[in-house]
């Protein structure tokens, strides 16, 4: 059995870090556009009512995804979008408060 070369392996798995990093970030451009339910053939998957959902040409046939594909998804099923925005901005107060109490008692630990 012949040896395997290390500099012969590295230059492999090189190249399939590069190829995985490359779709790794187009995943990740297309994730904050486009519903994570629609599927290749543009048919809604979600097992939830949305409101982006409609109906297809045939009562058998599944739903459609109907967004634009250019908006903020999650929105979509958030029946109070009020409370989603007092809670986001609840969640931002209390990580500026920890940060703070954080910065604090590193401030503490140095005097």
């Amino acid at each position: 059995m012949s040896k395997i070369d290390p500099k012969d392996i590295q230059k492999r798995m090189d190249r399939i870090s590069e190829i995985f990093s490359d779709i790794v970030s187009h995943a990740e451009t297309v994730s904050k556009t486009r519903c994570p339910y629609r599927n290749r053939h543009d048919h809604c998957t979600a097992e939830f009512r949305c409101r982006n959902q409609q109906a297809a040409e045939t009562e058998e046939a599944p739903l459609v995804c109907g967004h634009e594909g250019e908006f903020d998804y999650r929105s979509a099923w958030e029946s109070n979008p009020l409370l989603h925005a007092r809670a986001t901005k609840k969640l931002d107060e209390i990580g500026k408060a920890a940060a703070k109490r954080r910065a604090d008692a590193r401030r503490k630990k140095t005097d």
